[in-house]
């Protein structure tokens, strides 16, 4: 869904946010503060790259409170090159933020910024100034960190989506094989096993406004049968030779 407002002078934004609430707040706090124009505000993705091309924003705001990964952020930057992207919204730090402002993020703002606040880093980015926390860059610069190329956040934040090779490639333009390759340097580089590894650091690492996430731990049967609340319901199919033929494991880039 996407609402046109009332046109009038000054810096225009887009707001992307699922919450209405949070919609219509900042809607208010726009309209009565002179200079500022909510040229759109949109409750989907979709919904947010077409207002990017149909309303021509100065400014983008996106309230990270759902799952929004770095392919996502790279729609925001496709859809509307010209404009300048706020990320607005808690747990954005890391890697992800790193990659967030190598796709063009020029202000990264905690949830609790206040309404001036957040009204005078749209002035300060309409302007070119960049807004970060001391600390946030901190975090960026000196954190041991792995560092990925745009292509291999992506690809990771995808498979943390649960796609397979293919949907993949056909996502990002590739074909399978090449997905393949880069899972393969992937799982040496990230120091993994297997997809579900890669997906939790995904989850942990390139999405915004989410608490950080673990493996679950894996359970031994020892004596009788024991329910495990996340194991397969059936046994996987056995090979020949009488090994069990896991869909994942060390390396598996399938």
């Amino acid at each position: 869904m996407e609402r046109r407002l009332k046109q009038k002078t000054g810096i225009r934004i887009l707001l992307f946010t699922e919450q209405p609430f949070v919609a219509l707040g900042v809607a208010a706090a726009i309209h009565a503060a002179p200079g500022f124009v909510l040229a759109s505000a949109c409750d989907t993705l979709e919904a947010a790259v077409d207002g990017l091309r149909s309303a021509r924003p100065d400014v983008v705001i996106v309230h990270l409170t759902s799952r929004i990964g770095l392919s996502e952020l790279s729609r925001f930057r496709s859809g509307g090159s010209r404009c300048q992207m706020i990320l607005w919204g808690d747990a954005i730090a890391g890697e992800f933020a790193f990659q967030a402002m190598q796709l063009g993020a020029r202000a990264i703002l905690p949830s609790n910024t206040s309404v001036d606040g957040l009204l005078t880093a749209v002035q300060n980015v309409h302007r070119g100034v960049l807004c970060f926390e001391k600390q946030l860059l901190d975090d960026v610069l000196f954190q041991k960190r792995v560092s990925l190329t745009p292509r291999e956040g992506q690809i990771i934040t995808l498979v943390a989506q649960g796609l397979k090779n293919k949907a993949i490639g056909g996502a990002l333009g590739i074909t399978e094989g090449t997905v393949k390759v880069y899972l393969y340097k992937l799982f040496k580089k990230l120091g993994v096993n297997d997809r579900l590894d890669m997906a939790l650091y995904g989850l942990k690492h390139l999405f915004g406004g989410q608490a950080s996430v673990e493996r679950p731990p894996r359970v031994t049967a020892i004596g009788p049968a024991t329910t495990v609340p996340f194991g397969p319901r059936r046994l996987p199919p056995q090979t020949a030779s009488g090994h069990e033929d896991s869909e994942v494991g060390p390396h598996r880039v399938n």
